[in-house]
């Protein structure tokens, strides 16, 4: 009687008012619906919200990744030059670095080139002020004077056109120069960094996060041939090279010349130069020596079709439940079409329900982001996070979602509603008047298809990034404390007097000095491809890393000899060198016992191969292994590596600290520790699997929201069936498996679509790794299992409480 009641009262509404202009009517019919079930209401604003929410989310930062160097005005005519390397006519490996000479030699030979800027890493370096307070300042470049006319800065204090011009130029950032001088006047200032003294000649704003190349100092590039670079020689490659090109440039052809350049030029013999917009680079460009670690297009499109799929599963759940409560809607649109009520009058209420629900679902969908704001921005990164509220493409995205998602979750069942024939309302049942159930069944394959590939994503991204964790390195790492070393001017005795001190505390074990260390950038090793074996007149161009280490390196990180010996402390070991298999390999021995011995051109020299090390990853699972040549260097080091016991840990930090304040207190401390710097290399993947995770747990709870309305629906409509099935002697069993069989048939038919793709996708994704997993096939059965578990349990909470109904009420519902 209730529903004839509200037929009633809506039939009076469209008989005392024109058909033609009835929008609050449409609106106050379409809320009483609303309202009168609430169940449904609640799981399609519900899931409506939760797939709006993760949408936008996930767009805001593909749009980001997306983003980078728009904000250069100059940025569709600038590109990067890089060069590849062959060996024999087998590409080696492409190094974004180049040489010197290169840039003025493009300018005049090449019309497309308006200007270029070179740009070199000085990499980390302390910086003193005139206060003679010490920094250690990591993004330092020098640049050409071009750098301000090529990427356009916006200048606090300074001259833009004479910035970097004199030979002691210094151009800061606004944070960095509050870092060093607070709210003093920094222009004109000294710094004294690589034991010269360099003027600051201006402040500029501080850089977007959104570009690849990071800067906090830019010195003159003057001050390269202070520190023994060549600028005209072919020698080496340090610097990146930016051209800013001429309007219209074919980029193939313009490559084609570059080639042809490298061809004629002797110096160039297996080196060619190629050009790379500077667009391309954040998401296309995983090349060495890149100023930083780069993001990957492959995840951002993974990440685009999870954001979509997500929004597609909050729709289908709207449609499904919609059209699957047909037959109570039906009789209402029949009646009301009796009445004299047009389809169009008909699709406009039922449009405006979607309406409401889309309201309410946006309005929830805003506040579960602001909500989540501070979890996001700790996956994705502050600076990524930054603004959404604020940024005009997020409210477009949002507008344009919210129309868009309007149109798809309330066209279809609109239109299929307002078809009703008026013969309906004449009908005793309801059920099978209005088409669809393949579409929902069609869809509900759709859902659980989706949610079983974004689970077995998930599983094997955790699977991946375990199996790099827990690797055998060739090394220990584990309990490895690691001080970054005072730069010491011609300083050939603290280095070792310190680490003598350090041995001498009862909390560490070992003390080693290196140049570098395992998990850093390459930036901060050497490499050259000057190295050949005695005799071979050939050229090398395999790249070869290198720094220097002393008699304690080694068995500090705990690396296994594979032939020969370690260096001798004591000694000076002179023009002796350690490597490791890979370059043994590559130098062309056929086992590390024949190398040792052996003379290599090195370094304008030769010197003798005195041990052969295993293999160990200098760099993550994610990159191959690198050729290491190790020299000995004992007077002094980079950097301070600490084999400590895992006891009283705080007391032996605090002992080491005042070993440093009693020697360098000049001179900033800085620690870390070496696994933890380590694993800091899978941050982005570490970042994917976490969006992965819980935008998988987002779409399963979505999926099941639709499931449970869907057989609280189905339970409904079959009350008096199963009131008759228990009176006929059902068991309680037996009805739960009624209700149940259809839907769980339905996802095991998901369950075996997502495997392939599933497989597919995974497998595409894993091709990144140098050293990856095989996808095991135990996942595509834990998956599935746990998908069928969550069906049965979402299925269960609505099909136990029917089963257990008293049959007598059962059969008086109807």
């Amino acid at each position: 009687m209730r529903h004839l009641y509200n037929w009633h009262k809506d039939c009076n509404l469209l008989s005392t008012h024109s058909f033609t202009d009835m929008p609050y009517n449409d609106l106050k019919i379409a809320g009483r619906n609303l309202r009168k079930d609430r169940f449904y209401t609640i799981i399609n604003v519900t899931g409506l919200a939760i797939a709006m929410a993760a949408f936008l989310l996930i767009i805001h930062y593909v749009q980001f990744e997306r983003s980078y160097e728009n904000f250069y005005k100059k940025a569709d005519h600038i590109y990067r030059v890089t060069l590849n390397m062959y060996k024999d006519g087998a590409f080696i490996t492409t190094d974004c670095e180049t040489h010197p000479p290169l840039a003025p030699l493009l300018k005049s030979q090449l019309p497309e080139v308006k200007d270029y800027v070179r740009i070199q890493r000085i990499g980390l370096s302390e910086v003193t002020t005139p206060q003679h307070q010490a920094f250690l300042q990591e993004r330092i470049y020098a640049a050409d004077s071009s750098m301000f006319s090529i990427f356009n800065c916006e200048f606090i204090k300074g001259d833009p056109s004479r910035a970097l011009k004199g030979p002691d130029d210094a151009i800061l950032t606004a944070s960095t120069a509050r870092k060093y001088f607070g709210d003093r006047d920094p222009v004109g200032q000294t710094l004294t960094l690589r034991g010269r003294n360099v003027t600051v000649a201006g402040i500029i704003k501080d850089q977007p996060g959104n570009t690849h190349l990071k800067y906090d100092i830019l010195l003159s590039f003057h001050f390269v041939t202070e520190l023994g670079i060549d600028l005209d020689s072919w020698n080496s490659n340090n610097n990146f090279l930016y051209l800013e090109m001429q309007p219209g440039v074919n980029l193939s052809a313009f490559n084609a010349k570059l080639a042809a350049l490298c061809k004629a030029q002797t110096q160039l013999r297996d080196k060619i130069y190629t050009a790379e917009p500077i667009k391309d680079i954040h998401l296309h460009s995983k090349k060495t020596f890149e100023p930083e670690v780069n993001s990957d297009v492959k995840t951002v499109q993974f990440l685009l079709i999870v954001a979509f799929l997500i929004l597609l599963i909050g729709t289908i759940n709207y449609v499904n439940l919609t059209t699957a409560r047909s037959a109570e809607r039906l009789k209402e649109a029949s009646i009301k079409k009796i009445l004299g009520a047009s389809q169009w009058l008909l699709i406009k209420q039922f449009f405006a329900e979607s309406l409401i629900i889309n309201v309410l679902a946006f309005s929830l969908a805003l506040v579960l982001i602001w909500i989540a704001m501070p979890f996001y921005a700790g996956i994705v990164g502050k600076v990524a996070a930054a603004g959404i509220f604020t940024s005009a493409g997020f409210w477009g995205i949002s507008t344009a979602l919210f129309v868009l998602n309007g149109l798809l979750s309330g066209l279809y069942p609109a239109y299929a509603l307002s078809s009703a024939k008026a013969v309906s309302a004449l009908s005793r049942s309801f059920t099978n008047a209005l088409k669809g159930g393949s579409l929902r069944k069609t869809l509900v394959v759709g859902q659980f298809t989706i949610a079983s590939v974004v689970l077995v994503a998930s599983l094997i991204v955790y699977q991946q990034l375990s199996y790099m964790r827990h690797q055998n390195l060739g090394m220990n790492i584990d309990q490895v404390l690691v001080l970054r070393a005072p730069e010491l001017q011609h300083d050939s005795t603290s280095a070792p007097a310190f680490k003598s001190e350090l041995q001498q505390l009862s909390g560490v074990q070992k003390v080693a000095m290196g140049g570098s260390m395992p998990g850093q950038g390459l930036e901060y090793l050497s490499t050259t491809s000057h190295v050949t074996r005695q005799g071979d007149n050939g050229k090398s161009s395999y790249n070869y890393y290198l720094y220097g280490i002393d008699a304690d390196f080694i068995p500090t990180m705990n690396i296994k000899m594979a032939a020969g010996r370690n260096f001798v402390a004591g000694t000076p070991n002179n023009r002796e060198l350690v490597i490791n298999e890979e370059a043994c390999k590559r130098l062309g021995f056929r086992s590390p016992e024949e190398a040792i011995g052996q003379k290599l051109n090195f370094w304008g020299g030769y010197s003798t191969v005195v041990g052969v090390i295993k293999n160990y990853h200098q760099r993550s699972l994610k990159e191959a292994l690198l050729p290491m040549i190790h020299f000995y260097m004992n007077n002094a080091a980079g950097y301070f590596a600490l084999k400590i016991k895992s006891t009283d840990l705080p007391h032996t930090l605090a002992a080491v600290e005042k070993k440093w304040q009693a020697q360098f207190k000049e001179h900033p401390f800085e620690y870390y520790f070496l696994d933890e710097m380590f694993n800091q290399q899978y941050q982005a993947d570490q970042r994917l699997g976490e969006i992965v995770n819980i935008f998988s747990i987002f779409t399963i709870f979505i999926t099941c929201l639709g499931l449970l309305g869907l057989t609280a629906y189905n339970v409904s409509r079959r009350t008096r069936e199963i009131g008759i099935r228990k009176v006929l002697g059902s068991s309680v069993s037996g009805i739960i498996h009624l209700l149940a069989r259809d839907f769980i048939r339905l996802v095991v038919i998901a369950i075996i679509i997502a495997t392939p793709i599933a497989w597919w996708t995974m497998d595409q994704w894993l091709q990144d790794f140098v050293y990856r997993i095989t996808i095991p096939w135990w996942v595509f059965i834990t998956a599935g299992g746990s998908m069928i578990f969550i069906a049965l349990c979402t299925i269960g909470l609505q099909s136990v409480k029917a089963a257990l109904m008293d049959p007598v009420k059962s059969l008086r519902s109807e």
